[in-house]
């Protein structure tokens, strides 16, 4: 087989350098296009399942402010310097931040609703009966000798 044949450079005194424009199909790729996959990739994945999985979770609080917070970092991760994040990306980074923020709106609500709902007396008697179950000390108990915080009428 002739080396001009398969691509390589003969040209400049047979330098043994591989010439990419005049090889042939089985060594190169359509187009002499780059084969590896595009840079970040993972992380752009990475983010959107975060982010997804945060919004899906956000209910929970415990699950959503974990994942949102690791698909806004992913999110930063895949943004190479002087690039534009891609479509993945971006739409991870979207989901990642409604799910940490509904997951904040949720706890912030529960944390003032607290007060509010104990003075009820159907509501103070379930979670009285589930602390008691298990814990072994009812609610009311439980908050005035862990924390301090009596609920009075």
């Amino acid at each position: 087989m002739d080396n001009q044949q398969n691509g390589w450079n003969n040209q400049s005194g047979g330098n043994g350098q591989w010439d990419r424009w005049n090889s042939n199909a089985s060594n190169s790729s359509y187009y002499n296009q780059p084969t590896h996959r595009p840079y970040g990739q993972t992380f752009s994945i990475a983010a959107a399942v975060c982010g997804l999985l945060s919004v899906t979770t956000s209910c929970t609080i415990v699950l959503s402010l974990p994942l949102g917070a690791l698909g806004i970092l992913f999110a930063i991760l895949a943004r190479r310097k002087g690039k534009k994040m891609n479509g993945t990306c971006t739409a991870g980074l979207v989901f990642s931040a409604a799910g940490l923020t509904f997951a904040v709106v949720m706890m912030v609500y529960s944390l003032v609703m607290m007060p509010v709902l104990m003075r009820d007396e159907t509501f103070r008697n379930q979670i009285n009966t589930m602390t008691e179950r298990m814990y072994g000390i009812n609610f009311t108990d439980l908050m005035e000798e862990y924390y301090g915080y009596s609920f009075e009428e």
